[in-house]
């Protein structure tokens, strides 16, 4: 979370889903973006995004294209995620054989979710990416949060929906407004 010599800033992705699996089922996952501001404070923003019906790579590939989409402009970023399918991808530059390939895998396959993988794909364009599955401070936290949102019914109104969950206190702009709506 600082600036690099160049002038690029370093970011943080936390990536947590609920379930680890292929198996489609109910799920929730969260994001979080971190980086410092200009003025050297720290700036989260993030969110959780719930679906009846979804597997672990489906859920993780759309927190990273929430979390990717919120950059505007080119970032040195670690991502942290325990999804093993997409630190494979990335740690082993599949994504990039699969594209030159026309979206095919090793076995000669389509590649799944290939239209979520092409949208992180064009997002990641312009950045440096590091990816891992090492321990970070937000896990608890986002593990936490996306249980509560496990125990309440969303009632989407299809299965392949996705719910956008704000969570306020992730967000430091909010947190900064509730701060500043104190003050008066």
């Amino acid at each position: 979370m600082q600036t690099v010599g160049d002038g690029t800033v370093t970011v943080n992705i936390y990536i947590e889903t609920g379930s680890k699996g292929p198996v489609r089922r109910r799920m929730a996952g969260a994001w979080l973006v971190e980086y410092m501001s200009k003025a050297g404070k720290p700036v989260t923003r993030g969110g959780i995004l719930y679906a009846d019906i979804t597997t672990e790579n489906e859920l993780a590939l759309r927190l990273l294209i929430q979390a990717f989409s919120i950059l505007t402009k080119s970032c040195c970023i670690r991502v942290f995620t325990e999804c093993t399918h997409i630190l494979h991808t990335m740690q082993n530059h599949w994504l990039w054989q699969w594209q030159k390939n026309g979206w095919i895998n090793a076995k000669k396959k389509p590649v799944g979710n290939v239209d979520l993988w092409q949208q992180c794909s064009a997002l990641m364009e312009q950045h440096i990416t590091e990816w891992t599955d090492g321990e970070h401070s937000y896990r608890q936290c986002m593990l936490g949060r996306i249980q509560k949102e496990m125990g309440r019914d969303h009632a989407l109104t299809a299965p392949e929906n996705y719910l956008m969950i704000e969570v306020d206190e992730w967000n430091t702009r909010c947190r900064n407004a509730e701060r500043d709506r104190r003050k008066v």
